[in-house]
């Protein structure tokens, strides 16, 4: 059993499905999400962003686009928020960072195959968390509380 130590401060074990299905994700084949998950060997990272590092460097090799995409997808709790704009979406300054996003971009949510484009804001919520109004959480079928796969669109 590998642990691997999370941003959060907590520890998770390496679920080998589990990365297969975040690489998907980002848009790669089953097939590549196959092909890539096995040459990251859990015994030599400490934590889920070295795994995220070298996922990465491993998409590059075959898709440069999938690559970006994987590297810059969270996963985040959603949050209804009443001062929240409908089709927009509230997030840290921090979490705007790692998207390579800015107020005004496109940020693309996904679920369970549900997908929602929303324009990014800045707002005071944790980095692990965005802010949406009651109606686009309803669009996306979800609850609050429920883990987005948030990005960019490119």
């Amino acid at each position: 059993m590998t642990l691997l130590n999370k941003r959060t401060g907590t520890q998770e074990e390496f679920n080998r499905t589990k990365l297969e299905e975040s690489i998907k994700r980002a848009g790669a084949t089953e097939e590549t999400a196959r092909e890539i998950a096995p040459r990251i060997d859990p015994t030599t990272v400490n934590t889920t962003e070295e795994i995220r590092t070298r996922v990465v460097e491993e998409l590059r090799k075959t898709d440069a686009t999938i690559a970006e995409r994987y590297e810059r997808t969270r996963n985040l709790a959603a949050r209804k928020a009443v001062e929240a704009a409908i089709g927009t979406v509230g997030l840290h300054t921090e979490t705007m960072k790692a998207l390579g996003a800015s107020p005004g971009d496109s940020i693309i949510l996904e679920h369970r195959g549900n997908t929602h484009t929303l324009r990014a804001e800045t707002a005071s919520v944790e980095m692990r968390e965005i802010h949406l109004h009651e109606t686009d959480l309803g669009k996306l079928g979800v609850t609050e509380g429920t883990r987005l796969a948030t990005r960019r669109s490119t």
